[in-house]
């Protein structure tokens, strides 16, 4: 029998997504091509979008699942409070059961927030199960990601000036907490540069460790800051290990630091996650 908690936690994630109204996110994209010229504006498809573009609504219900753009652009990145899709999202909640569940010590942090989707979704988590003494840390510079700073990172700019999409300031954030009424005081919002910022974060033990940085520096800045600090039996997730920047930094780390690389485990066409040895 499906519990309460469950049925909320699976709500949530569709609230997060923006699963339930994606009729209106088609809609959108409608109107704006008819006011660009590429579509000729018909009120039946407007009433009864997802029967007269079945094709567009099957892609975009489609990246909801797996975390990708309408269109493969970011342009279309829409209303969802989370770009991860569906399957990065369960398999966080699975993880999070699985810290939890076995009493592995230390809070929640994520590097790279974006809108807070999944750092909202861990709020959301924690409340239906309690557990003493877990903070949610809420860690992005609030101004999008940095100019490619380093040669690994050539060729990569994912700066504000290029994609603003990517840009959003940690006041919308926070008001995105509220909607969902999951602003607490174990919500711990650390803004800055990872460089500057996670050296100093005040938490001894991590449970679960989320990257979502996506460049080479990014990525390394968080793991020599943070991956001392994962408890043993502790989970790392990488949501960006697609790029091959973010790849070269974890190997990077790990050979640097004499420790092996640890068996990934897949989880779509990005997102991978491992455990900390014990």
């Amino acid at each position: 029998m499906t519990s309460h908690g469950d049925l909320y936690l699976d709500l949530l994630k569709r609230s997060l997504l923006d699963s339930v109204y994606l009729d209106n996110e088609l809609r959108i994209i409608y109107l704006r091509n008819c006011i660009a010229g590429s579509e000729v504006f018909d009120p039946r498809v407007l009433h009864d979008i997802r029967r007269e573009r079945r094709d567009a609504y099957a892609e975009m219900k489609a990246g909801r699942a797996d975390g990708r753009f309408f269109g493969r652009d970011i342009r279309n990145a829409g209303y969802s409070h989370t770009m991860i899709g569906r399957a990065r999202l369960d398999m966080l909640h699975k993880c999070l059961d699985e810290v939890v569940g076995e009493g592995v010590p230390g809070d929640f942090v994520e590097c790279g927030v974006w809108r807070g989707g999944s750092c909202i979704f861990m709020a959301g988590y924690l409340k239906t199960n309690p557990t003493e003494n877990r903070r949610i840390f809420v860690a992005d510079s609030f101004e999008g990601l940095p100019p490619p700073r380093l040669p690994q990172d050539a060729g990569l700019d994912l700066s504000k000036i290029i994609y603003p999409e990517l840009a959003v300031d940690d006041e919308t954030v926070r008001e995105n907490f509220r909607v969902y009424g999951l602003e607490s005081e174990a919500v711990v919002f650390v803004k800055g540069w990872f460089k500057d910022t996670l050296p100093l974060l005040q938490t001894r033990e991590i449970a679960l460790l989320r990257l979502d940085g996506d460049l080479y520096e990014s990525t390394m800045d968080s793991l020599d800051a943070l991956y001392e600090k994962v408890s043993p039996g502790g989970i790392v997730i990488i949501d960006d290990y697609a790029i091959e920047q973010c790849r070269l930094a974890v190997a990077d780390y790990f050979a640097r630091t004499s420790r092996d690389l640890p068996q990934m485990h897949k989880v779509d066409w990005t997102g991978v996650w491992f455990r900390k040895a014990v």
